[in-house]
Order: structure tokens, then sequence, then C-alpha cells
């Protein structure tokens, strides 16, 4: 097997694991003998344990002395309850690794590979790192910013707009571009909305897509005077996915230990001197409570509220063929432009046809 292929199918893997692993980074390892043939592959385990290097070596079914390993993401320096993957390659008899990029995590970051180093193995680095720090743009927030990576998802017409006047926005976009959508729920820890998106839709802000149904984020809806209904549909379906809630200090007590009582979360925030949550005071907490990737979606208020607050990183822009009018939803409202940093520029980074709708990916120039 070739070197640069043996990474591909490392990356691939750790692909594949976007969404299961948390907190953790999804990993992805592949095993070489010393033949250079394929003797074992893996990716972290669900809920992040165990890690893909262990997982790999313990299910090898020949000798890999003399092998060589491929791996996405530095190998873990800190011991546990089981040593860790730096000393389980060391002792293994890999004689070489080849590893994408260094684990940002303070308890790992060159340790790893120094491990590895020390114990005689030839370590080589880089390969692949620009697509592999991409892959884990979340984890890498967490880790160094204390917050997750923020990907904003807008369905809108081509005039801008997510709902007609009446406030329906069902369905915008095609049957390709919803499954698209629902893709991006299976790969993110979190997704958030705000009360009015859940008043006017009632949904369930789960995955639907056939074999990820168990893949549906946290969801989180952004309620400052608690009046999500306690038959909505979120609170129906709280046994497939948890509910969090921020709210303001103030909101009624009565109604908080009601949602409390049905299993919900409730994040109690700040308000500024406009009565507006301190949306970054939440972050912290999912970014500490070990959340890499959160999927805000709308509505307009929500969107609007992140962007003058600096806290999108990317866009998901679906758009459709169709045009709805000034009287209708406009995708970012309530707080008008002024309020928003004319620094915050974002580039295209992707562009995709799904049918009749375009998908395109917008990244800011710092998350590069």
């Amino acid at each position: 097997m070739q070197i640069r292929a043996a990474m591909r199918s490392a990356l691939s893997l750790a692909n594949h694991g976007i969404g299961t692993c948390g907190p953790n980074p999804s990993v992805g390892c592949v095993i070489l003998n010393s033949d250079m043939q394929l003797v074992s592959s893996a990716r972290t385990g669900a809920n992040g344990r165990p890690h893909a290097e262990k997982i790999a070596i313990e299910q090898t079914v020949s000798d890999i002395k003399g092998g060589t390993v491929f791996v996405t993401l530095e190998p873990c320096a800190h011991e546990g309850s089981t040593p860790s993957c730096a000393s389980l390659l060391h002792r293994s008899g890999i004689k070489k690794i080849y590893i994408s990029c260094l684990d940002p995590d303070k308890r790992t970051s060159g340790k790893g590979v120094s491990i590895l180093k020390n114990g005689g193995l030839e370590v080589h680095l880089g390969m692949y790192e620009t697509l592999v720090k991409d892959l884990y743009r979340g984890y890498f927030y967490r880790i160094l910013r204390g917050r997750p990576q923020v990907t904003l998802k807008m369905a809108t017409s081509l005039d801008g707009k997510i709902a007609n006047p009446k406030g329906n926005s069902k369905w915008i976009t095609g049957d390709l571009a919803r499954k698209h959508g629902h893709l991006q729920r299976a790969t993110s820890d979190a997704v958030l909305v705000g009360i009015n998106t859940v008043i006017e839709d009632n949904p369930t802000l789960t995955c639907r897509l056939k074999g990820l149904e168990s893949q549906s984020p946290i969801r989180i809806v952004v309620d400052s005077r608690l009046s999500l209904p306690l038959k909505s549909n979120l609170i129906k379906t709280i046994n497939k996915s948890p509910v969090h809630i921020w709210t303001s200090k103030k909101s009624k007590t009565e109604k908080k230990e009601a949602l409390k009582d049905m299993g919900v979360k409730i994040l109690e925030l700040e308000e500024d001197d406009r009565n507006r949550l301190c949306l970054s005071e939440g972050l912290k907490c999912l970014g500490h409570n070990g959340i890499n990737n959160l999927l805000v979606e709308g509505g307009g208020q929500v969107s609007a509220s992140f962007i003058a607050n600096n806290l999108v990183d990317r866009v998901y822009l679906y758009r459709s063929g169709m045009f709805l009018g000034e009287n209708s939803v406009s995708s970012v409202s309530g707080l008008g432009f002024e309020d928003i940093p004319l620094e915050k520029k974002f580039f295209r980074k992707n562009f995709r046809l799904l049918e009749n709708d375009v998908f395109e990916e917008w990244k800011t120039i710092e998350s590069e």
C-alpha cells in the first residue's frame, strides 16, 4: 500500500466519525506491516473512547513489528486508566509513524511525538495537514479559544428571505438540499435556534437521514423569557436527544422548574443593556462541556445576533430559485447592519449544485 494512500484512508476514517466522538476529535489510524501490507485500521470509538490507535493495535491479526502507522492527529501522551496511545505505539514494535498534525491539547501537544522519538520511532509530520486541520476546526476552536466553532446555516430565496409574510418556510429549498442540511446536523454536536423559530415551525431539530438518526445533536433554544411550549415537538422528542434552553436570569422560576422536571437543561445567562442574552457566555459553557461544533439554524434575529457579536466562523448558505418579496422574513433581521463589524469578512470556500438549489460554504479569514 502506498504511503499517501494509507494516510488518505486514515483521513477517510476520521471524516466518517465526525459528530460521533465528542468531546474528542474523530481520529483515523491505519497500520501496515513491515511489507507495507494493510493489517489494521480504525477510528475513534463512539463518544471518544477508545482511541483509534488502541482499537487498531488490538484488532491486528498479524505481527506489526517493524510496521508503519498513519494517524491523523498526534497520539495522546497523557496516562489515565489505560496507557497513552503514544506509549502503546512505542511498545507495539512499530518502526515508523506518519502524523498529519500536532494535537493542540496541552496534555499532548508535542509530548506524544517526543515519546515516539525517544522510543526510537521514525516520526514524519505534516502529511495532509491542511485537510486534517480543517476537519478538526471545531476541536481546535474549543481547545484554543474555549468555545465551539459556530456555523450559521441559512436556507433562503434568491432575495435572501427565509419565510413568506405569514412566516411559512416549508419548503424554500428542495429535497436534496434538505437532506444535505440534515447531514450537517448529524456531524454537529449541537444545533441552536431562537424561540420564534420554535413557535412558528414547531421543529424537532433531529437528524432524519436513514441510518443517522442516532447522531441527532443536542438541541438548544435561545429563549430569554421561557416561552417554549411544554407540548412542543422538542419536548415530545426529548428522549431522542437532549434539549437545552439559554434564558435570562430574570425568567420565571415556575417555568424553569416545570421544564427541568421534563428533562430540559436550563442555562441562565446575563443580559446586556438592550435585554439581549450574552451569547459568548453560552458558547464558553458549551466549550467547557466538550462541544466542538455548533450549528446555528436561525431564525433571522438569532442569526443577526451571532453576526453582530462577531461569533460566526462559517456560513452554510442554501439558495433556492424563488423570490418571496419585500414583506417576507429576512435571513438577518432585528438588529440592523449598523451593529455588524465591518471588518468581519467572509470568503467562499466551497460551492455545489443540489438539484435546483445552490449550496455555498463561506468562512472568515481568521478561521483559516
